[in-house]
């Protein structure tokens, strides 16, 4: 009957001539996203999966309304966006616009499509930045000691363990962060398989709860994939690797997800559909006019973020040492260098930045990490790990610090910067041998101030 309500209000749409106002508003709001985001913005896999779920998620379960909460939050956001020249604001900002009109035309939405929303946008991407890699190497601590309770002669050091001499790293493939995103996704459309099936659907908060489980459930299966790896010596390069990554995702993730859902749903969902098509919402030509004007603000900021995203410089750092050369690079990035060692100070924009950090930065030139480890120098806990591209190896360390706190803590950097702190920036040393790199490391972490602040 769900289905055959929508069907009646799309004809009902068409023969009203509301479609041509719908398919305006939509556009103009869309034109700004194309503006605003790079093409590879809307190529994500999470993005992809999040449209082609989209239909299938867009239950109907109440009556056509003016959702004032939705243009509320389409206005804060719109407004954050455009201040701070945040495209994942905006990115939530259309998709809640367009739900907006949805419920005019077709009813009140199921609040599962707002999770879909969500867990398609760029925010998760930022999550992933954040938390990937300290829980990577919470989980090469944890899979060590399963291994080691299990009587195996296992050592960890950072993101490398090493069993009976033979080493295995943990990187980002290990960690299976980048499957999060799918995770989620895949729990959306088990939700909505069930909702479909049952004609039931889950309060908020139980929705809440349910995506919890469904990040537990990826963080464990991750776990249990390290130490199978570690366990039968599967190298990266095998084939082996990926298919036991996929097994284990479907296995204690996926498959758990399944039975979670259809109890929840069973347990604690409530009756939805409404047999009654309804009629649209009669807009009058006043209305028109004003939803028009707010898809045409919606374009002017996306054309206004990337006006400011090609003209906005960051401040750079002051960093003088004598036999250094410093140059100013883009992007807030300032460049300290010699023949021995290169500094790299990158400035954070606000304390919501998902920062490039090097795991990221050093894979554009080629290089990828192979050992990371947490290490105290000074007093002072920073990552320090390897860089190797061919037979090149490269010694790097990195932190965050606004001149007089250094720290790696996500959390500590962010709050501190968003209580007005001074602002921090990323501190990158590379040198060619370790000696070279722990002695400068030792200089620089022995100084009151490490650079002026901008």
């Amino acid at each position: 009957m769900n289905a055959l309500r929508l069907l009646l209000v799309y004809i009902r749409i068409v023969m009203g001539r509301e479609l041509g106002w719908l398919i305006g508003w939509v556009g103009l709001a869309v034109a700004g996203g194309a503006i605003a985001f790079p093409p590879d913005f809307l190529t994500g896999s999470n993005v992809l999966i999040g449209f082609c779920l989209f239909p299938f998620v867009l239950l109907v379960k109440g009556k056509q309304r003016v959702n004032y909460i939705y243009l509320a939050i389409v206005f804060l956001l719109g407004l954050v966006a455009y201040s701070y020249t945040v495209r994942t604001f905006y990115f939530l900002a259309l998709f809640v616009f367009i739900l907006f009109l949805l419920e005019m035309y077709l009813g009140q939405l199921d609040r599962l499509v707002l999770f879909l929303l969500l867990f398609m946008s760029p925010f998760i991407h930022q999550i992933i930045v954040i938390l990937g890699f300290p829980i990577r190497l919470q989980l090469s601590d944890w899979a060590g000691q399963l291994l080691s309770l299990a009587g195996m002669n296992i050592q960890v050091e950072g993101n490398m363990m090493i069993l009976d001499g033979a080493t295995f790293s943990v990187d980002d493939a290990c960690i299976g962060l980048n499957m999060l995103a799918t995770s989620l996704l895949m729990g959306v459309f088990l939700l909505a398989h069930q909702y479909h099936t049952r004609k039931l659907s889950l309060p908020f908060l139980h929705l809440v709860m349910f995506f919890a489980i469904v990040f537990v459930l990826n963080i464990g299966s991750n776990l249990l994939r390290i130490v199978m790896l570690v366990l039968f010596r599967i190298a990266p390069e095998h084939t082996m690797h990926e298919i036991t990554g996929i097994a284990c995702m479907l296995v204690y993730c996926v498959v758990p997800l399944y039975f979670a859902g259809k109890w929840m749903v069973g347990k604690f969902g409530k009756p939805f559909t409404r047999d009654e098509a309804g009629d649209p919402i009669n807009i009058t030509s006043r209305g028109k006019i004003i939803l028009t004007v707010i898809s045409f603000v919606i374009l002017a900021i996306g054309v206004g973020i990337r006006q400011r995203q090609s003209t906005t410089t960051l401040p750079h750092i002051h960093f003088h040492r004598e036999g250094f050369e410093t140059t100013l690079l883009d992007a807030g990035v300032t460049k300290v260098h010699n023949k021995d060692l290169l500094l790299y100070l990158k400035t954070i924009p606000e304390f919501f930045s998902a920062e490039h950090t090097p795991l990221f930065c050093w894979k554009g030139t080629g290089y990828s990490f192979k050992e990371i480890k947490k290490t105290t120098i000074r007093g002072h806990e920073i990552y320090i790990g390897r860089l190797r591209k061919s037979s090149d190896m490269l010694y790097t360390a990195w932190w965050y610090s606004n001149g007089t706190l250094h720290t790696i803590d996500q959390l500590t950097w962010r709050l501190h910067m968003l209580t007005g702190k001074p602002r921090f920036v990323l501190v990158n040393v590379t040198a060619n041998s370790e000696e070279v790199l722990l002695k400068e490391l030792n200089t620089l972490l022995s100084r009151e101030n490490l650079f002026v602040n901008p």
